[in-house]
């Protein structure tokens, strides 16, 4: 298995040499490296500011959003909106931790989670929008992410 930078790093496609965050493009595979949870996502909280944003762009249309958000990981790897530059946060389940951080961290496979790291530096993929609440800025989704060595994420009971 790969070893990975724990800032994620490694992950950086374009510019190179800089953090996931501020990169344009990062790699969104969900093979993962030594250092890294893979995390099985049910919810995206998204940033207020990026959600109005997209939700003006689309007319206020749930199709269109969807649209929106999917070219927005598609092109960047990472839900990074381009206009407002924020993310957001998301909710899911740990699918598998790579085997430098056993012994490291107090989480295991099945634990439910929710990151305190932006959707801007988390590598993401969307397999499918199933929902969208736009009173509270909340898609559910099927999808996979990644969160770094370094992240910060809180369990949830």
């Amino acid at each position: 298995m790969k070893k990975g930078c724990p800032y994620g790093t490694h992950r950086v496609l374009e510019p190179k040499g800089v953090l996931p965050q501020p990169a344009h493009k990062i790699s969104n595979g969900m093979e993962i490296y030594d250092n890294e949870i893979l995390i099985d996502v049910q919810t995206l909280n998204i940033d207020s500011a990026s959600f109005t944003q997209i939700s003006e762009e689309a007319k206020g249309d749930v199709e269109g959003i969807k649209k929106i958000m999917k070219s927005i990981v598609e092109e960047r790897g990472k839900h990074q909106n381009p206009v407002t530059g924020s993310g957001g946060m998301l909710i899911g389940t740990v699918e598998k931790i790579g085997p430098a951080l056993e012994g490291k961290t107090d989480l295991k496979v099945g634990d439910k989670i929710a990151t305190l790291v932006s959707l801007s530096l988390t590598p993401l993929r969307i397999d499918e929008i199933v929902e969208i609440r736009p009173e509270i800025d909340q898609v559910d989704i099927k999808g996979k992410a990644i969160l770094f060595e370094s992240g910060l994420y809180a369990k949830i009971p």
